[in-house]
């Protein structure tokens, strides 16, 4: 099954996707979130085709473009950040009422600063399992780079390949503690990371691995691979790994 959905968050109207196996239902459910300047398809398709495999393994997928991006209302000089850390809870919470889902087994999915933004829900909603594909927790940083943007002395919006960027999305950003924000989940993490990512530094895992250790934390290195995870093979080993994850958390 395939339907477009729509949720108001804020009276901001974002736009979604589901994809669901065939069936009665109620499934285990991938909410998947996207990063920064992109949309729920994904560079090159790498969400959509993940939430095809997630249909065809049992999962049922939903993914929203966060307001100003893809399908949703707005321009994406009015994105926030914290505007979209509320949609995303929204999202989650919205998904755990739906009739297509187990509530019990969703199972919250971000790259980037999605997956950033995942870790943060996730100790707001304690999922039993939740997976970031190279998470950002220095995206302030990588945007600011984008935009060339001087602290003290902002424009009031950057052009960053055709896109506008708000100075107020990079004062927004610099406010949060991000760190902070994504403590306090319970249930079991897994990062994907490519080696030779070149947006959200490998290192950036040891944040998370010094917050929740080897015994919560799962880290699989994708072996040079970039941010966007960019070659069939990269792609395959991303969803085959977070697939394989989130089937054992099902038990």
């Amino acid at each position: 099954m395939y339907l477009s959905v729509s949720l108001t968050v804020d009276d901001k109207l974002i736009r979604g996707v589901v994809r669901t196996p065939d069936g009665e239902g109620p499934f285990p459910t991938v909410v998947f979130y996207h990063g920064f300047t992109v949309d729920k398809v994904g560079l090159m398709r790498l969400h959509e085709l993940f939430a095809r495999q997630c249909v065809e393994n049992g999962f049922a997928c939903v993914r929203f473009d966060f307001y100003g991006c893809g399908e949703s209302d707005g321009d994406f000089e009015e994105m926030r950040l914290s505007d979209e850390i509320k949609q995303a809870e929204a999202i989650y919470r919205w998904t755990c009422e739906q009739r297509f889902s187990d509530a019990a087994r969703v199972f919250p999915v971000g790259h980037s600063m999605g997956g950033l933004i995942t870790c943060i829900i996730a100790g707001r909603v304690q999922p039993k399992a939740a997976v970031m594909w190279a998470p950002a927790p220095m995206v302030y940083y990588d945007a600011s780079a984008r935009a060339n943007a001087v602290p003290s002395c902002y424009e009031s919006s950057y052009d960053i390949g055709g896109l506008s960027l708000s100075s107020e999305f990079l004062l927004d950003a610099r406010r949060l503690k991000v760190l902070e924000e994504s403590k306090g989940f319970k249930g079991r993490l897994f990062i994907l990371h490519g080696d030779m990512d070149e947006k959200a530094p490998v290192a950036s895992v040891g944040f998370y691995e010094d917050m929740y250790g080897r015994d919560q934390l799962t880290i699989q290195l994708v072996r040079g691979a970039n941010h966007q995870f960019s070659s069939l093979t990269w792609k395959q080993e991303v969803y085959d790994a977070s697939i394989a994850f989130l089937k054992k958390q099902l038990t």
